[in-house]
């Protein structure tokens, strides 16, 4: 069966020809595809692409209980208030759940929860396409370290008008078909009206018919996004339609590159001459990226402190630490997201510093 993701995914920008593309800022929030509200209410476990499988074992997992129409990029609910799900069309959506710049962590706090809190007034859903249904619900094969689960179209698509014939599909409305990305834009327009009120659609700015002009536009829009505090500018290939993969008509452009890896184990802290004293704590973390091995360092004193097995890095500095160990702030199978300049030959993050836990 033919592999895919469960949304579309973007590649590095490497300086390809860009002129006419289409540019917008890259948001810092977590992404979310809504899905019409058709979920809405349905236990999760009946949802069929629905995130319910430990990647790991390939049993059963704990799932927040019911849908809500609202989902992750990893196929997992998100538990947003009625009111602020009462504002969504009726129609598929991507976007990014996203509570201003500088505030990833915020938002994650406040997206994140099993119940829905009284934040939600800070989260905006700020949109930037429209899937074709037979793109999000195409036949696939979803298969990676989050998330795998078998997608069948025939199937969603009974469940679909079985859903329809309970009357959950009043006034739906989907792009059956794929569309280039600029029809699949003016659809978003279409859909999300001056009522819904929690909703933006990201705004989006045509390049240059000239290449050295839309390089120079684009590099001039990178730098008025980051001094506004922003992380970086998104590209789209206003002819490229919506796929659930990594495609070359969606390229994400930024300062510093960023990636993730899990946590495998820790690294003892030492004291040397040159004022390290670290002794005792985690010197490092071991993450397993992309099957090798990267020790992350970037952390602050507070998030290096051991909960057990302390006296054996106080005796083994530098050393791997006993499997089992774990810290206050982060433990084995934790995913984290890290920046770096580049690749080496071989793979490697140069310069990787730790950035955040997801």
């Amino acid at each position: 069966m033919q592999r895919r993701e469960f949304l579309m995914l973007a590649n590095k920008y490497k300086r390809e020809k860009i002129a006419g593309w289409w540019v917008s800022e890259k948001l810092d929030g977590t992404r979310a595809f809504w899905d019409g509200g058709v979920s809405r209410g349905v236990p999760t476990s009946q949802v069929p692409w629905a995130n319910t499988v430990n990647p790991k074992t390939g049993e059963s997992k704990k799932v927040k209980t019911l849908a809500t129409g609202l989902w992750s990029r990893y196929g997992n609910p998100i538990i947003a208030p009625d009111w602020w799900l009462n504002q969504l069309p009726t129609c598929l959506l991507d976007g990014e759940l996203f509570a201003g710049r500088g505030r990833f962590q915020i938002c994650r706090s406040i997206v994140a929860g099993d119940v829905p809190g009284p934040d939600w007034d800070q989260i905006r859903y700020c949109v930037f396409g429209s899937p074709a249904f037979d793109r999000v619900f195409g036949s696939g094969e979803i298969k990676n370290a989050n998330f795998t689960k078998l997608i069948s179209e025939s199937l969603i698509r009974k469940w679909f008008a079985e859903r329809a014939e309970a009357g959950c599909l009043e006034d739906f409305k989907t792009l059956d078909k794929p569309v280039p990305f600029e029809s699949e834009l003016q659809f978003v327009l279409q859909a999300v009206t001056t009522t819904c009120e929690v909703i933006d659609v990201v705004p989006q700015a045509q390049l240059p018919d000239d290449e050295e002009e839309a390089a120079a536009t684009l590099d001039t829009l990178l730098d008025k996004f980051l001094a506004l505090g922003g992380e970086g500018l998104v590209l789209r290939d206003g002819s490229a339609t919506w796929e659930p993969k990594r495609i070359k008509g969606l390229l994400k452009m930024k300062p510093v590159n960023d990636d993730e890896g899990t946590v495998t184990g820790f690294v003892s802290g030492r004291e040397t001459a040159k004022g390290s004293k670290l002794l005792g704590l985690i010197g490092a973390l071991i993450l397993d990226y992309n099957g090798k091995r990267l020790e992350l360092s970037g952390l602050t004193n507070e998030e290096r402190t051991f909960v057990n097995n302390t006296q054996y890095a106080i005796d083994n500095p530098g050393k791997d630490m006993p499997v089992g160990t774990q810290g206050a702030c982060f433990k084995v199978g934790d995913k984290i997201t890290f920046k770096f300049r580049e690749l080496s030959d071989e793979g490697i993050p140069k310069e990787a510093r730790y950035w955040r836990k997801r």
